[in-house]
């Protein structure tokens, strides 16, 4: 009686594990049903094909969930140039989901001969072969130590987007000043240096807008915003 008893609590605490071992097994044994990928971002500096060549040697190949090293695909993602952050995680149904957070430019940089990204880390970035993005051209004597002034300028043209979308190319000067030309053809806009750049780009954007209004932009091909509290124009 008391061996019934036994074998009777013995299949109700083993029966349930065996089905969950069973399903377990099952599981990493069904072959990848799908790969998703998602970019996070219309801009696809990195395509789908790329990214699914990055986690497979051969993509089209079957592949068991088991088998399956998602924190490995994540490092060879992040390892990736074009990529900041990645999250890959498989989902019961045996579809791969993979999460991609790009690596976002804001200037395209010529320097020496080369043409490559400055990203929002204020990181080098290179060109992509599957996307060109829409950001000022920053060019010039773009030495190391007007790299970092270069990007605190950059940045303060991306956020705030009247500046990103007039401003089409930023030159360094050696003495580590800025010309700026604006999408008006022949308007060129000396800005300095980064200092006080709130205060020039408030000058600036009030004459713009005054120049705007009585139609005269094309008028003039300069101005100077290198002087505190006014501004110098050229016709």
């Amino acid at each position: 009686m008391y061996i019934k008893r036994f074998l009777k609590l013995l299949t109700i605490v083993l029966l349930p594990l065996a089905v969950q071992l069973f399903a377990s097994t099952r599981h990493k044994m069904r072959p990848l049903k799908e790969v998703v990928v998602d970019h996070q971002s219309e801009d696809l500096y990195v395509t789908e094909e790329a990214v699914k060549r990055n986690l497979f040697k051969d993509p089209q190949a079957i592949t068991p969930v088991g088998l399956l090293r998602l924190g490995e695909m994540e490092n060879l993602l992040d390892n990736n140039v074009m990529i900041e952050k990645s999250q890959v995680y498989c989902t019961i149904d045996g579809v791969l989901n993979a999460k991609i957070k790009q690596r976002q430019p804001i200037a395209r940089v010529y320097r020496e001969g080369r043409a490559f990204y400055m990203d929002e880390q204020g990181k080098e970035m290179p060109l992509s072969a599957s996307f060109s993005a829409r950001v000022p051209i920053l060019r010039g004597d773009i030495r190391p130590s007007h790299w970092q002034p270069s990007y605190e300028l950059m940045t303060f043209i991306k956020n705030d987007p009247w500046m990103a979308e007039n401003i089409t190319e930023v030159a360094v000067k050696p003495n580590g000043e800025y010309e700026f030309l604006m999408r008006v053809p022949h308007f060129r806009v000396l800005f300095g240096t980064f200092e006080e750049a709130a205060l020039k780009k408030a000058n600036l954007k009030a004459f713009y807008k005054q120049l705007e209004k009585t139609g005269k932009l094309g008028e003039y091909s300069v101005v100077n915003l290198k002087y505190t509290n006014q501004v110098v124009c050229t016709r």
